[in-house]
């Protein structure tokens, strides 16, 4: 496949590899991403390729056009960096004008997976509003599939449609109870009933054991600051430290912290996605932070205790439309789920900037401790290149988690410092703009 005319390819994955049309569709973003590194890597003529292929598993019904103007911007871009701001406004127009009626949903946005994964992000949010809606549409129809009505009620979720939320929660009978149960809890909080009456609350709790009652009693009626990975925007150790609870993402130990006037030194709670690489870590006998953590939180399922630290597992769904959540926001969530007195976030910029980690968890990242094999486990010295950063949008929706966070704040779910407000302060248009610009030219 790797070699065969992009036609030929993609008549063999239309009629012998992959049956179904959804099928099809979900397999274009594979060749989207593999385009990604090909523009990334300057090879033109394979990315112009793997474009087509791309779009071909889309629909038949693309308009020829359109594909050309892709491959014609990428060229223009690896001839001249400074054409890629007219390059992609002239994306942007031409998404706009695209008929809705030639993909269903899921194709717009499957395209708008993909134009995330080439930087064009203006152009990634038209493709991304035109799936929304047709979802919203899709799931209101008599006899829809649970998929297509979940889909509906995220949508309508993500743009605070809360009344439509409440007559489709009440009037279907085909969502699976875990999903019914996340829908509610998020309408719940989007109404702004959840803490309403101070502190005490609890949310929906999911998992059982040890872990989770110790997590509620860290944390319920409490003063809880959430610190992310990122730049620091000011001096706020101290109000950090002086939090009754600090969480961290992906906490590294103190010594790997930037000084303490920004980010603080105390860490009671840390979010980590993978736990393998901290079991190999505890067997070091310099990494003695990971006893003075009081919990540990993380995504895989049925986790035990890291050397004498309890571990909770995030069995949870997050009504995001058609995306995972960020380890950020799955963490924020748990919190939120525990019923503090009040959350204030910092080192959160939302991916609205290039380099995701300060200093500090860098150091860490790249010590010879955490290499595997004959690659660092998260990242190297280097700045990570544009067609890195490109692709983990499409991988991980930042729209998506953009919106759950901004509707959470919204409805004062949680507080957040001068420089991530100003984030969630923009819509969601203007923070695509945000990202665009951060991006630059390729």
């Amino acid at each position: 496949m790797d070699y065969l005319p992009a036609s030929l390819s993609v008549w063999i994955l239309r009629h012998l590899l992959i049956k179904s049309d959804y099928g099809l569709k979900r397999a274009s973003y594979k060749f989207f991403a593999l385009s990604n590194r090909a523009y990334g890597e300057r090879k033109s003529r394979k990315c112009a390729r793997l474009l087509r292929i791309a779009i071909g598993l889309l629909d038949s019904k693309f308009p020829i056009s359109y594909e050309t103007l892709l491959c014609d911007a990428i060229y223009l871009t690896f001839e001249n960096a400074s054409d890629r701001v007219s390059t992609s406004s002239s994306i942007l127009i031409a998404t706009q004008k695209l008929d809705l009626t030639i993909f269903d949903a899921t194709g717009w946005y499957q395209l708008s997976r993909g134009l995330f994964s080439l930087g064009y992000f203006r152009a990634a949010w038209v493709a991304r509003e035109k799936s929304l809606d047709l979802s919203i549409y899709e799931g209101s129809k008599q006899n829809s599939s649970p998929t297509a009505v979940s889909r509906a009620v995220e949508g309508h979720l993500e743009r605070l449609n809360l009344e439509a939320v409440r007559n489709i929660l009440t009037s279907t009978d085909v969502l699976r109870s875990k999903a019914l149960r996340s829908f509610q809890e998020s309408l719940w909080w989007f109404e702004g009933k959840f803490m309403k009456n101070g502190a005490g609350d609890v949310g929906v709790l999911i998992d059982d054991g040890a872990s989770k009652d110790l997590f509620r009693l860290l944390v319920n009626a409490k003063t809880v600051a959430l610190v992310g990975p990122g730049q620091p925007r000011g001096e706020h150790g101290s109000e950090i430290d002086s939090s009754e609870i600090v969480a961290r993402i992906k906490y590294p130990g103190s010594a790997y912290l930037l000084e303490k006037k920004f980010f603080g030194k105390r860490c009671d709670i840390s979010q980590y996605p993978n736990l393998d690489v901290l079991r190999e870590l505890s067997k070091i006998s310099s990494y003695e932070f990971f006893d003075d953590l009081r919990l540990i939180v993380t995504g895989e399922a049925n986790s035990s205790a890291v050397r004498n630290t309890l571990v909770y597992s995030e069995n949870q769904e997050l009504p995001m439309y058609r995306t995972t959540a960020t380890s950020g926001m799955r963490l924020l969530i748990s919190l939120i789920r525990q019923g503090p007195r009040s959350i204030k976030v910092f080192g959160y910029d939302f991916y609205s900037d290039r380099e995701p980690y300060n200093v500090g968890m860098k150091s860490f990242y790249e010590m010879a401790a955490w290499k595997m094999g004959d690659g660092y486990l998260f990242g190297t010295s280097e700045e990570f290149p544009k067609s890195d950063i490109t692709v983990n949008f499409g991988d991980h929706d930042p729209v998506s988690n953009f919106c759950f966070a901004q509707n959470l704040y919204k409805a004062g779910l949680f507080d957040i410092e001068p420089y991530g407000k100003s984030i969630l302060e923009l819509t969601p248009y203007q923070y695509v703009e945000r990202l665009e610009e951060m991006l630059g030219d390729w």
